[in-house]
């Protein structure tokens, strides 16, 4: 119904869920998730609006419980996660929006395949064990290494005839990086200015920048889905 009803603003937050449920013998799709401040119960994929945080699409992580008769949804043909981004975005196709992920989703396929049905999005890139594909992290950092404190750089390339990039911002201990389909390396107009703090030849340094486009969206909208699951947990929940 949500899908149906619910027009989202122009920019929305996928991430994941918790539903609090603390017997896995009364809860079918039962899952422990120790990374989570909630980690038992349900797990759901989660697409909130960016601007209202309400929350308008969601899907159950079904695990082992799946049914093996159940045919494999044909979105997955390029691997789950490009199938599950997919189909949480399937009521804002061809719609310009933007969706911002999580590293938990930094597929490059994911947002290319986006891309082409008409959806921009950024997710942070995070080594695991390995670096996700078309993603050279190690030759990043180098290009990074001489640039000063909240420089950013940008490389481009193109997968399935769909122009990508690959951003790169220098923080004190790392680089932080991102892929998008859509962004600039400029910031916006009304951009505030960001500070960071770090020792430098046994002195404190401030240095104080402006976020460009791509960074200043994850960091303004990546609590969304947070804040609507703090309501939910809390008790009494709204």
């Amino acid at each position: 119904n949500m899908r149906e009803v619910f027009s989202s603003s122009w920019i929305v937050w996928l991430d994941e869920s918790m539903s609090i449920w603390f017997t896995k013998w009364t809860c079918p799709g039962w899952v422990f998730c120790p990374r989570k401040p909630h980690p038992f119960g349900n797990e759901y994929h989660s697409s909130c609006c960016g601007t209202s945080g309400i929350m308008f699409a969601i899907e159950m992580v079904e695990g082992k419980d799946h049914p093996k008769e159940v045919p494999t949804d044909p979105t997955n043909e390029k691997g789950n996660t490009v199938g599950l981004l997919l189909r949480m975005c399937s009521s804002i196709y061809n719609s310009g929006r933007v969706v911002i992920l999580d590293s938990g989703f930094c597929v490059l396929q994911g947002l290319i395949e986006l891309r082409k049905v008409g959806v921009y999005a950024s997710a942070v890139i995070k080594k695991r064990r390995y670096w996700p594909k078309y993603c050279p992290g190690k030759a990043m950092d180098q290009r990074m290494a001489s640039k000063d404190i909240g420089d950013t750089d940008c490389i481009e390339g193109k997968l399935d005839e769909t122009n990508y990039c690959l951003y790169m911002m220098k923080e004190p201990d790392f680089v932080m990086k991102m892929m998008a389909t859509y962004g600039a390396l400029n910031p916006f107009p009304d951009e505030k200015d960001s500070t960071r703090y770090y020792m430098k030849d046994g002195n404190k340094v401030t240095k104080t920048f402006k976020f460009t486009e791509p960074y200043s969206n994850y960091y303004r909208f990546r609590h969304a889905v947070d804040d609507h699951n703090n309501l939910r947990h809390q008790v009494p929940s709204i």
